[in-house]
């Protein structure tokens, strides 16, 4: 099965040529995962590894050194640090809450609601910045998470009241949170794009996997959009 690494601890390298490694944005954890085991379920013997991270900690690492074939970023401003990328999905960032919560407006922030965004520096707390221009929103996130992932994970244990994640996270979740649209949706949205770092033929191969049209009809199904 596909290997999961969601720490900042980074798998070794493998001499192993049936072996690929993806770095990825952490909002693409749930859905990567199941393609990686759809991928190694019609490739037997190969193994899809997987680290997934705030694509600005993913790009850094690479430039330092770390082997990965595959890079997908949720910003081009990470991927600039990396290569020149290829537009591949697009995400908006909405306000996520319990579908019991009375939040039902960008504005009811400004109550004694606790809520958290990511870290400016990381996709989904730049789009988070630019979503919430012009809300009115005069109150401010008791913390600013490393990655969407987290911020998640919070929101689902009650942690907090509402949280600025990505639509694709509120429906992967939409039996226990509701997602609330930014005026400006094209402020709230962020571009992926994916550059192939190594050339092999599993990692090939898994590329035109990635950018085929029934991996991106899946990913749409997961409320991902082609930009």
């Amino acid at each position: 099965l596909a290997t999961l690494f969601i720490s900042s601890t980074l798998p070794a390298a493998s001499a192993a040529n049936n072996q690929v490694l993806v770095f990825a944005a952490s909002s693409l954890t749930d859905s990567y995962t199941q393609l990686g085991k759809q991928f190694e379920s019609a490739h037997k013997g190969v193994i899809v590894n997987f680290s997934f991270l705030a694509s600005s900690t993913l790009a850094n690492q690479i430039k330092s050194g770390a082997p990965a074939d595959i890079f997908v970023s949720a910003s081009p401003e990470d991927m600039k640090i990396v290569g020149i990328g290829s537009d591949y999905l697009t995400n908006r960032v909405v306000l996520g809450a319990p579908k019991t919560s009375n939040i039902n407006k960008i504005s009811d922030l400004n109550s004694k609601s606790l809520w958290i965004q990511c870290a400016h520096e990381v996709p989904c707390g730049a789009a988070a910045d630019r979503a919430l221009v012009g809300e009115g929103v005069t109150t401010k996130p008791i913390s600013l998470e490393p990655k969407v992932s987290s911020a998640v994970a919070k929101l689902l244990t009650g942690e907090v009241d509402a949280a600025i994640i990505y639509r694709t996270d509120v429906l992967a979740n939409s039996k226990k949170l509701k997602a609330i649209e930014f005026s400006n949706r094209q402020a709230a949205s962020t571009t992926y794009q994916i550059i192939q770092l190594k050339k092999n033929r599993w990692a090939s191969t898994f590329m035109d996997y990635l950018k085929s049209r029934k991996a991106i009809s899946f990913l749409k199904s997961k409320g991902f959009e082609a930009p």
